[in-house]
């Protein structure tokens, strides 16, 4: 499998890095690209120095799967360009507005024979999908209500840098510059950006139509790290047995020791995890949760790799 990587600086492309070489996927080559490289600019990838090349002078012919990292202004044509001459293109900047929104749980018999353009959606998509996805084992869902809490991560490597800036300034005594929102310090509720499209694409996810679907955020004063409260009802009391049976077979973890769940004890597994479920107002037939997934390690890094995972097995 011959991997193009687009885009070399931040944490979703030093975590590709890493995780792509500590896979067995099997790489047979991997070419760094960027849409503006600095002159000598370079990566160090499993032992060798890679060149970070111009994403301009990209031969798709000479590429199985170009994933982007990088924002680009013309990705739709670009992705066209690229399945044209047999390669597929994996978005993987979390800031998908083309390609298929596709979630990896939820892919597990999938068969692909054709170049694809897939992109990964938003971090709490990726999270909410395989947990919803499980709630539906035997049972249909009605409405759902999420309010996600998100760190400053979420707004790339600007929005820790942010944090970092005004958490340092402000401990120092020093006043805040800027005009914008603070993030140090303070909660900033109702930041989702694109709410309707993102309820929409969850549905779409799902392969089902809700009667009721909200999405709702708060940004904490965190650097990583993405918590949802979950609120779910269903036209069938909850049979939390085989919703349990269907979450591990999906490869979520339920955390049933609810003193060690938290963002901090959870950083370094990169699974979605489920805890502090309970029944919801209307009893039986709804359902309160609590997830954790890391929103640029999972969602990112690890589900890329996955997509790549499902390529393979469709080649062989």
């Amino acid at each position: 499998m011959r991997i193009g990587l687009c885009g070399v600086e931040g944490a979703i492309a030093d975590g590709l890095l890493e995780q792509l070489a500590e896979s067995e996927l099997g790489l047979t080559s991997l070419s760094v690209f960027s849409l503006a490289p600095a002159e000598g600019a370079s990566v160090r990838f499993e032992g060798r120095t890679l060149p970070v090349l111009a994403l301009s002078d990209l031969e798709f012919s000479e590429l199985d799967v170009l994933v982007m990292v990088e924002a680009h202004p013309e990705l739709e044509e670009l992705a066209d360009r690229a399945n044209s001459l047999g390669c597929h293109l994996i978005d993987a900047s979390l800031a998908a507005t083309t390609g298929r929104w596709v979630v990896p749980e939820l892919m597990q018999d999938e068969r692909v024979d054709y170049p694809v353009f897939w992109a990964l959606p938003n971090p709490a998509l990726s999270a909410l999908a395989p947990v919803l996805d499980g709630l539906l084992a035997g049972n249909e869902l009605l409405s759902v209500s999420a309010l996600i809490c998100e760190s400053a991560s979420a707004q790339g490597e600007q929005g820790t840098r942010q944090l970092a800036a005004e958490t340092a300034r402000l401990l120092n005594g020093q006043g805040l510059e800027g005009d914008g929102p603070q993030m140090a310090f303070n909660l900033l509720p109702g930041m989702l950006e694109n709410a309707e499209r993102l309820e929409q694409g969850l549905q779409d996810l799902l392969g089902i139509d809700l009667s009721v679907c909200r999405l709702d955020s708060v940004q904490l004063p965190l650097f990583y790290g993405q918590g949802i409260h979950l609120t779910a009802t269903l036209a069938q009391p909850v049979m939390l047995d085989a919703c349990v049976e269907s979450w591990r077979e999906l490869g979520v973890h339920i955390v049933e020791n609810k003193k060690n769940f938290s963002t901090v004890t959870l950083a370094e597994d990169d699974r979605i995890h489920v805890s502090k479920i309970q029944a919801g107002r209307k009893g039986e037939h709804s359902l309160r949760a609590w997830i954790i997934a890391d929103n640029v390690r999972k969602s990112a890094v690890v589900n890329t790799t996955r997509l790549i995972e499902i390529l393979i097995k469709s080649s062989i």
